[in-house]
């Protein structure tokens, strides 16, 4: 359906999800989440700090404080833990330092090199799904799933990998409260090159049923970063 707010989005007439109606191909996500366009370049025009800054800012800003909490709050005490769109790999590297086993995801081979010398974490490249990972009891994506191309196949994919029990914990924006004026506080959440979806509680909960998950907490983030879905796989 028509969207009045932003003429590059249309809004789903079944879970009110907001869809970006030109979305770049997929053959080109590589390019839009390269080291050089897009750390080097689109990061710079948007006035954010450079790859190299960001794990300093991630923790003087509270998130990997946050983040962590999140984990101690519903994750799994141990074991594998993935997380999708890891840059700079500072959340993984205090996990591993928590004794978990970590792998992280990123699009683009130069990022995933960048981090592997920097934060010293496994790191493997290619859009999720479609990326070989092993089993996981913890999967993890902060600020990921609005950019995937696919929301069901992103929901599916890390439902395939988690164990048992394991716990998912995604950080998005999910409009729970004015449809009307979707994301108010937040109107940059409508990037037409990067956001692809965004999701409404209906819509998550959709996902999750499909998925044949759980939905443990859907919940606000911390300083308006959008809000946080934790799925559990079923024993």
């Amino acid at each position: 359906m028509p969207f009045e707010w932003h003429a590059n989005y249309g809004t789903c007439a079944d879970c009110g999800c907001y869809v970006d109606l030109y979305p770049p191909l997929p053959e080109a996500l590589e390019q839009v989440y390269s080291l050089d366009r897009y750390w080097r370049v689109r990061q710079r025009m948007k006035g954010y700090l450079p790859i190299e800054a960001r794990g300093e800012q991630y923790k003087f800003e509270g998130r990997v404080d946050y983040w962590l909490s999140l984990v101690e709050r519903y994750g799994p005490r141990g074991g594998c833990a993935i997380e999708v769109g890891c840059t700079p790999g500072v959340l993984l590297n205090e996990l591993r330092k928590l004794g978990y086993e970590c792998i992280g995801v990123e699009v683009d081979e130069k990022v995933a090199e960048w981090i592997r010398c920097n934060a010293g974490v496994e790191v493997r490249s290619g859009l999720f799904p479609d990326v070989k990972l092993p089993p996981c009891d913890l999967f993890m994506a902060f600020d990921v799933a609005e950019h995937s191309p696919d929301p069901l196949a992103f929901w599916n994919g890390f439902a395939r990998l988690l164990r048992p029990g394991g716990v998912a914990i995604l950080q998005t924006p999910v409009e729970r409260y004015d449809y009307k004026h979707p994301f108010k506080t937040r109107p940059d959440f409508f990037d037409d090159v990067e956001h692809l979806f965004l999701l409404t509680d209906k819509a998550v909960r959709r996902l999750t049923d499909c998925a044949c998950l759980e939905l443990v907490a859907l919940e606000d983030a911390f300083q308006s970063l959008g809000q946080v879905c934790v799925l559990r796989k079923p024993l």
